[in-house]
């Protein structure tokens, strides 16, 4: 059975009245946002890379780096198409980049300096209500303490920076997301650590615990 190709119809030329009918102030409006767009993204892979550059034991040459700079463009972007251009995007992106800067620090350490804490706690504060906060300082408390007791049992296998930091992000978020965030973290540390367990026969080492933490708090500051 022979097919025949349908004839592409004749290509109409965009004519000068076409052009005049188009909205000037739409039209830079659109390249004006296409830039700023684009400028965004530049100053974001900019900051990307001065966070990683920054954290201890970074290496040029690392196979990993390139990762990093993926997962903080997905997350960027995220929070650009979830709250637009808002006072919500900016702290966004400043709770993030302290949580990468936590969780590389903590995947290339195994440490996490005290004052990364200070600064998810300080980053709360950004666009809060004063009514707000005795609540959120409960919260922070409240988890803070939770993790401590557990830390104790554990005999320390828990560490004080994911203590610290799990406080500071419940300060954030607020106690119900705090705890919500806090569960889907450890339930991924649980996820993988099995599984690369018994990939790599790591049973019993030490395993970065802060980076499964920020995805657990990250994922609830998008609710």
């Amino acid at each position: 059975m022979t097919k025949f190709i349908q004839p592409i119809g004749p290509i109409k030329l965009v004519s000068f009245e076409q052009i005049s009918n188009l909205n000037f102030q739409e039209v830079i409006y659109t390249l004006f946002i296409f830039i700023s767009i684009l400028l965004f993204y530049l100053v974001m892979h900019k900051i990307s890379k001065l966070v990683i550059s920054r954290t201890p034991g970074y290496k040029k040459d690392d196979e990993k780096v390139p990762i990093y700079h993926c997962f903080s463009i997905i997350a960027v972007s995220s929070l650009l198409m979830t709250f637009g251009w808002s006072m919500e995007l900016i702290k966004g992106i400043i709770f993030l980049q302290i949580l990468f800067y936590a969780s590389v620090s903590d995947i290339q350490t195994h440490e996490v300096k005290d004052f990364v804490s200070v600064l998810i706690f300080v980053t709360g504060f950004i666009g809060i209500n004063i009514i707000d906060i005795p609540m959120k300082l409960l919260g922070g408390f409240a988890i803070g303490g939770m993790l401590l007791i557990c830390a104790m049992v554990s005999k320390n296998k828990l560490g004080g920076a994911d203590v610290k930091i799990s406080a500071a992000c419940a300060f954030v978020l607020g106690f119900q997301k705090g705890i919500a965030g806090l569960i889907i973290g450890l339930f991924l540390a649980i996820i993988c650590n099995i599984y690369f367990s018994h990939k790599s026969h790591t049973k019993g080492k030490a395993f970065p615990l802060v980076p499964y933490l920020s995805i657990g708090f990250m994922a609830m500051y998008f609710i």
